[in-house]
Order: structure tokens, then sequence, then C-alpha cells
């Protein structure tokens, strides 16, 4: 299931891990605060702000709702939780209701996010050599794969380089990837192609698991804005 709500105590152990990270958001207000749980209680949750002073005297009204999100077991938890009170500076910690409902959203470990940022790619020619750098236009991003839109039909299994030049946590990624599919999308002048390439074989463990977190990073972007995330799957097999 895409979006699905689900009890607390399911979630309590993102809740009790030391250091779990915490966007917090306020449907009046531009900023987005981020912090760290450092207390899990009955009733409340103590959120340490990586805020300064001259922000953190702005606080909520006590009762004011929050909108929250957490990033775990492959998918982001997003909850409401009700502002109770603030400590004392030098401590920048807010203190919140504990949530009662949390939902899940997108439960695969690949979240794919829609972005378009510019790529340059090397696509396959004869005797298996790559051809010179062409632009293109990424559709949408995962930890497992990617799909950009492009002037030509590449062949299913085709092996191609790809360079991405800033991505968040990552800066530039550069690696080889398998194109899964390839779909012809119409346009006025004719048509484009939408090539879905898995990275799943191309990515070391470590950086896959930067690029799953750049990801999450892009997502939480992307709900922050209060945009819906369309289940996207380019790089699944037929």
């Amino acid at each position: 299931m895409y979006n699905s709500p689900c009890n607390v105590t399911r979630l309590q152990s993102q809740f009790d891990r030391i250091g779990p990270l915490v966007h917090i958001t306020a449907e009046d207000s531009v900023p987005a605060y981020q912090g760290k749980i450092i207390e899990s209680a009955d009733r409340f949750l103590a959120v340490n702000l990586a805020i300064s002073p001259q922000l953190f005297i702005h606080a909520p009204s006590t009762g004011h709702t929050l909108q929250c999100t957490i990033t775990g077991d492959g998918c982001i938890f997003r909850f409401a939780a009700v502002f109770l009170s603030s400590s004392a500076l030098p401590e920048t910690i807010w203190y919140l209701e504990k949530p009662t409902i949390v939902h899940r959203i997108q439960q695969r470990r690949f979240v794919r996010v829609p972005m378009a940022l510019p790529l340059t790619v090397r696509l396959p020619g004869e005797h298996g050599c790559l051809h010179d750098p062409a632009e293109a236009t990424i559709v949408d991003i995962s930890g497992g794969g990617l799909c950009f839109a492009c002037p030509r039909k590449i062949p299913l299994k085709a092996r191609i380089a790809i360079d991405i030049p800033d991505l968040p946590l990552i800066g530039r990624l550069r690696t080889f990837a398998q194109v899964e599919r390839c779909t012809a999308i119409e346009i006025f002048n004719g048509n484009i192609y939408h090539i879905g390439a898995s990275l799943d074989n191309s990515l070391g463990k470590q950086k896959q698991e930067k690029l799953i977190q750049s990801v999450f990073e892009l997502q939480r972007e992307y709900l922050q804005k209060g945009l819906h995330m369309p289940n996207l799957n380019h790089t699944e097999k037929p």
C-alpha cells in the first residue's frame, strides 16, 4: 500500500531509537525545522532542534498542530503532533504530544521521487562501445534506478553510463545502469522515450545507501510542499 495509517505502537522502535531525525513544519510557517528525538515518553516526544536561539524563542503557541516526518525502515513516517511546550535556553527542545496515528508512506525499499534534473548519458554503440555523452533530463529517481527522457529508443538490457552533476548529500554521481524499460511518449512534434534503468548491480552498498538517503531528502522536500507522491515504477521488469 502506498500511504497507509498505522497505530503508533507499531512505530515505537522509531521513536525509541537514539537520535532519529524528525522534520517539523507548521501550516502557517515557511521554515521547516529539523531535530532529533532525545526522549520518547508515554504521552510526549522531546525533540532537540538544530536552530539558533533567535529562531527558538519564536515557538508555536501551546496546542498548535505541527506536521512531522521521520525516515526509517525504507519508508517515511508522517504524523501530526500537538505542540506542548519548550525548554529554557540554552537548550533548544520542543515537547510534542505523542501521536496516535502515523502514516507510513511508500513501503517499497526504493522510494521514487519525481524531479527534473539534467544528466549526461552515454548510450550503447556498435561492438559494445559507448557513444559520446549526450544531454538528457531525469524524470524521477530512486535508490535503485532512475527514469530519464531520451530522444531515441534504447534496447532493453543495454548497459549505459550516467553522470548526474548534483544530488543532495552526494554531489556528483557517475555510474553505470541497465535499461529495463523503454516507453514511447507522444509529444506535439513526434515521440520521446522514457528510459527506466536500474542501478542495483552498479552501485556498491555504501554508495547505494547514500543515494537512498539523498532520495529520502528529496522526498521530504516534495512532501513539505504538499505534493502527492505518485506511485511510479519505471524500472520494474515486465
